[in-house]
């Protein structure tokens, strides 16, 4: 299993994606078993709230940069369809879902706790916008969440700036919600999840659906698909991915 889950209080659970070897990388199992747990928890009478954490002092590295480089269209178009499923699968969770975000969050890691209906943020934490690195477009629709977090002008800048951003930026920007110190993320996360697990919880899931803007994150889901599947067998990205697993700096002229 890469992801477990813990209930440390009543009525809160927290899934901790756990494969701190690769900070908690959001491969295509990862992406099944996420839609499972989440899946198992709406139904389960006993959880109220969910927390989003990741194991070994980093909240997520985003996409497994290890797999990319495909250029078949049928298997991007296969692997973007399954990112699509998981992140309508956290953003339409009918209760209520805060990331706890600590250490490094990067590319789609960035994404995931977007797609939460509140982000705690360690001071010391870093926000890595890693997809230009590897010549590709942002996933996990965030497109649409982080311009709703933070205005269109500054996803836009952020997103092209192949750079990171602390907690206390992410805090200052409204990417993130709640600041606090490091080693207390969970921790405020699961009393933020508690304060809302006992509220009126029909009346929550109505407000979170009003709320959502699901349709907005289909259409930027689907936008995104498309533009990856241009940009993944683009020899940008080829590049960048061999790059990567090569462990050098990637070489981008004469690859336009």
């Amino acid at each position: 299993m890469l992801i477990r889950v813990d209930k440390p209080v009543p009525y809160v659970a927290v899934i901790v994606l756990d494969e701190p070897k690769v900070r908690n990388a959001l491969t295509a199992e990862t992406r099944v078993e996420l839609r499972d747990i989440l899946e198992t928890l709406n139904t389960d009478p006993a959880v109220h709230a969910v927390v989003i954490t990741g194991a070994g002092g980093n909240f997520c590295a985003g996409g497994d940069v290890r797999t990319m480089g495909e250029t078949d269209p049928a298997k991007i178009d296969a692997r973007m369809n399954d990112v699509a499923d998981t992140a309508i699968a956290v953003a339409s969770f009918p209760k209520p879902v805060i990331a706890a975000v600590a250490g490094h969050a990067a590319g789609a890691g960035i994404s995931l706790a977007c797609l939460a209906d509140i982000v705690v943020v360690e001071s010391s934490a870093q926000f890595t916008f890693s997809f230009l690195k590897i010549a590709l477009g942002p996933d996990w629709g965030l497109s649409c969440t982080l311009a709703r977090r933070v205005g269109a002008t500054a996803a836009k800048r952020l997103i092209l700036s192949r750079g990171a951003i602390d907690g206390d930026e992410a805090h200052r920007l409204g990417l993130a919600d709640i600041l606090v110190g490091k080693g207390e993320a969970e921790s405020r996360a699961i009393e933020e999840a508690m304060a809302l697990a006992h509220g009126p919880r029909a009346a929550v899931a109505a407000i979170k659906t009003m709320l959502s803007g699901i349709d907005e994150l289909r259409a930027a889901l689907a936008a995104e698909t498309a533009q990856q599947r241009a940009r993944f067998p683009h020899a940008e990205h080829q590049e960048g991915a061999a790059a990567f697993r090569e462990k050098r700096s990637p070489d981008y002229s004469d690859k336009s």
